[in-house]
């Protein structure tokens, strides 16, 4: 995945559109996005979407030509079903074709990590970088979940297993992982290409003496390295309810160098002396979307209600049912400088069910990736670029 070019997400002028004013209120304001209905989110989503849809048809020229290439024309989202027709780009082409629906010079680039030498090239703005840490959002409730009634901003700590976006070099996990910013005061362990494991212990170590509430934040590869840098050296914490751990990225290379979630919650819970797995966490999103995915309570990631999920047969690209397995595919509303509107290369399943977390909406469960994909994850790049420590 990626870094951009220039700093974090600033403060953007007004957002013109009743859908997008709409759209912006439910990312910023609202604090319990999943207690609303299926059918009002499903509308939500069905609106923001019509509204993406037309921006980009009328400002990118290129998706333009695609959606008349496909044969399909803006009344078709008359009808919510229309969703499903929505064209949407092959993650690939982002690593073909400059695809931008506003001017280069209001944007930052992201470059995914691809493995093949041709990395994907996603053109963000101002407001897209906002809404894309919006997602992440603390004040939300499924990471209250988490932390409870504790004052972040006043007594917690992040410790960030990985560089600061400065350093990310081309790797977008570092940066959408520096957006823990948002949560506390946070210190990045990633220096000049060395994993400093040895004072992330001690600082964990130290800030839970002090009694501050610590969140770990890194890939699982970073994670499980500093489970296993504490094991071997015979060092466990007992953080009991005092302590969080965030992942974000990949979990495995390959089945030979697959991470198990299970385990890495166990060795975290056994390590750090938790309270709880409900404690460990981990957070989707890949460098072409626009919008992060948090697992609740119950590992199961949610999807803000703003993003149609449709899972697809890999033969012919309809829609499978609930809870079958296909390629994964977005529909993304809030990235006005592109289309959002993606066919990814991940297997997984999509289900609308009750979460046991009581959330309503949409919950995604991604398995592997295509096997002819040679993109490994920006994780997993990172794992193979530094040392430890």
């Amino acid at each position: 995945m990626t870094a951009a070019t220039g700093a974090g997400p600033r403060s953007s002028g007004p957002l013109t559109g009743t859908e997008f004013a709409e759209l912006d209120r439910l990312i910023f304001e609202d604090d319990d996005w999943w207690a609303m209905s299926g059918a009002d989110q499903a509308a939500l989503r069905h609106r923001f979407v019509a509204a993406a849809v037309a921006h980009h048809l009328e400002h990118n020229a290129d998706y333009r030509r695609f959606a008349e290439a496909s044969g399909f024309a803006l009344a078709e989202l008359d009808d919510p079903a229309g969703l499903l027709r929505v064209p949407q780009f092959p993650t690939r082409m982002f690593k073909r074709v400059e695809v931008r629906s506003v001017p280069a010079r209001d944007c930052d680039v992201f470059k995914s990590s691809g493995t093949s030498g041709v990395q994907s090239r996603v053109w963000r703005d101002e407001p897209s970088l906002e809404r894309l840490a919006g997602s992440l959002r603390p004040e939300g409730d499924i990471w209250r979940t988490l932390y409870g009634d504790v004052d972040l901003d006043d007594d917690g700590e992040m410790v960030h297993l990985g560089p600061h976006r400065h350093e990310a070099d081309g790797v977008w996990i570092s940066y959408l992982m520096t957006l823990v910013e948002m949560f506390a005061a946070t210190r990045s362990y990633v220096h000049d290409g060395v994993l400093r494991l040895q004072d992330a212990v001690r600082d964990v170590g130290s800030a839970l003496a002090d009694g501050r509430f610590v969140c770990v934040a890194g890939p699982p590869v970073f994670v499980a390295e500093l489970l296993r840098h504490m094991s071997d050296s015979s060092q466990k914490l007992s953080a009991g309810d005092r302590m969080a751990v965030i992942t974000g990225g990949g979990w495995k290379k390959d089945e030979a160098t697959r991470l198990d979630p299970d385990e890495l919650r166990s060795l975290a819970m056994d390590t750090f002396g938790l309270a709880s797995a409900s404690q460990v966490r981990d957070v989707f999103n890949q460098v072409e979307l626009n919008t992060a995915f948090i697992e609740c309570e119950h590992h199961r990631k949610h999807v803000p209600p703003w993003v149609e999920v449709i899972v697809r047969d890999p033969h012919d690209l309809s829609p499978v049912p609930a809870g079958h397995t296909g390629l994964m595919s977005y529909l993304d509303p809030t990235a006005r400088s592109y289309p959002c509107f993606l066919l990814a290369e991940d297997f997984g399943a999509a289900e609308t069910d009750a979460c046991p977390c009581g959330r309503r909406g949409t919950t995604v469960d991604i398995h592997r990736r295509m096997r002819t994909s040679s993109h490994q994850g920006c994780a997993l790049r990172l794992a193979e670029t530094v040392r430890t420590a």
